[in-house]
C-alpha cells in the first residue's frame, strides 16, 4: 500500500506534466525559449499545479507521515536534473563526431526538459523567464525538507508537552544520604515546647523480656488545691505516670470494727402513768 502511493504520486506529475505538452509549441525548450501567449485557463492550471505538488502535497505527506510520498515527489523532482548533468556535448550529437547513442540520449533528455518546465510556462508571465524556468528544480529540496521539518517540529514538541506534564522525570530526585541528612537537621532545629505547670514523675522500672510488667509501688500525694483529695500515682509500662483521683486506698474501715449503737432512754410519763416517789432510773448505755 506504500509503494502504491509513490507510483501514484509519481505519475499523477508526469500526467499533469504531460497535459501542458498539449499547448504547443512548447515555451521552454533545450537552450531556448520559444515566445508565446498563454490562455486564461493555461494561467489557472499552472498556478493549481505550482501550489498542489510544490506545497500542499509536502505539507500533507509529512503532517500525516505519508512519506512514500514525498519520496514520489523527491523522484519526479530528480528528474529536472538529468538534462543539466548528462546532457551530452555538442560535439557528441552533431557533426563527425556524432553517434546514435548519444543523440538518443540527447533527444530523451530534451524531452524529459520540456516536460518538467511545461507546467511553469505561463507563470513566467508573472515572474519572467528564469525564476518560471527554475520553478522544476525546487520539487526536489522541497519535497524532503518540508516533510523534514514537520518531524523535527513534532519531535520537539512532543519532548516539550511530556516535559511539562512530567517534571519529576527531568529533575533529578536526591539521593538517600542527602534525603537522611535533611530530616536530620529538620530534627534537630526543632523546637520543643515548654511544659506549662507541675510535672509529677513517678519511678518506673523496665518491662520484662517475658511480659509480666514490675510495677512500681503506688505513691499518694495530697493536693491543696484540690481541698486535700489525694492523688494515686500509678506508673504505666512506657514509663508516663496516671493520675488516681479519690480517697487513699487505706480509707476503708476494718471489717472487725464495728460502731456501738445507742440505746434510747425510755420516759414512762409520756404513756400518762405516774410514779411513785422517784422514777425509775434507766441506765444510760453513754456512761
Amino acid at each position: 500500500m506504500r509503494r502504491d502511493y509513490f507510483t501514484c504520486v509519481f505519475l499523477a506529475l508526469i500526467a499533469g506534466a504531460l497535459a501542458f505538452i498539449c499547448f504547443e509549441p512548447l515555451y521552454f525548450k533545450y537552450g531556448i525559449v520559444v515566445p508565446r501567449t498563454f490562455g486564461l485557463f493555461e494561467c489557472i492550471a499552472s498556478s493549481f499545479y505550482l501550489v498542489f505538488f510544490l506545497i500542499a502535497l509536502p505539507v500533507y505527506a509529512g503532517y500525516k507521515r505519508k512519506y512514500w510520498i514525498a519520496a514520489g515527489l523527491a523522484c519526479y523532482g530528480a528528474l529536472a536534473y538529468l538534462p543539466v548533468l548528462f546532457y551530452p556535448a555538442q560535439e557528441l550529437i552533431t557533426g563527425k563526431g556524432a553517434g546514435i547513442f548519444h543523440v538518443a540520449v540527447a533527444a530523451i533528455l530534451r524531452g524529459i526538459y520540456g516536460m518538467v518546465n511545461a507546467p511553469f510556462a505561463s507563470l513566467s508571465k508573472i515572474w519572467g523567464d528564469k525564476v518560471a524556468s527554475s520553478l522544476a528544480y525546487w520539487i526536489l529540496p522541497l519535497s524532503i525538507l518540508i516533510p523534514l521539518i514537520i518531524r523535527i517540529y513534532r519531535f520537539y514538541r512532543d519532548a516539550y508537552v511530556q516535559e511539562q506534564l512530567s517534571p519529576a522525570d527531568v529533575v533529578a530526585a536526591p539521593s538517600s544520604s542527602e534525603f537522611d541528612r535533611k530530616a536530620a537537621a529538620e530534627t534537630k532545629d526543632e523546637v520543643k515546647p515548654e511544659v506549662l505547670g507541675t510535672v509529677i514523675s513517678a519511678p518506673v522500672k523496665d518491662v520484662k523480656r517475658t511480659g509480666e510488667a514490675s510495677v512500681a509501688p503506688v505513691q499518694t500525694q495530697t493536693s491543696a488545691a484540690s481541698g486535700g483529695v489525694s492523688a494515686d500515682l500509678v506508673p504505666e509500662p512506657d514509663g508516663e505516670p496516671v493520675i488516681l483521683l479519690g480517697p487513699p486506698r487505706d480509707y476503708l474501715p476494718e471489717p472487725d470494727k464495728k460502731p456501738s449503737i445507742r440505746q434510747p432512754r425510755f420516759d414512762p410519763s409520756i404513756l400518762g402513768e405516774e410514779t411513785d416517789g422517784e422514777a425509775e432510773q434507766v441506765p444510760d448505755d453513754r456512761e
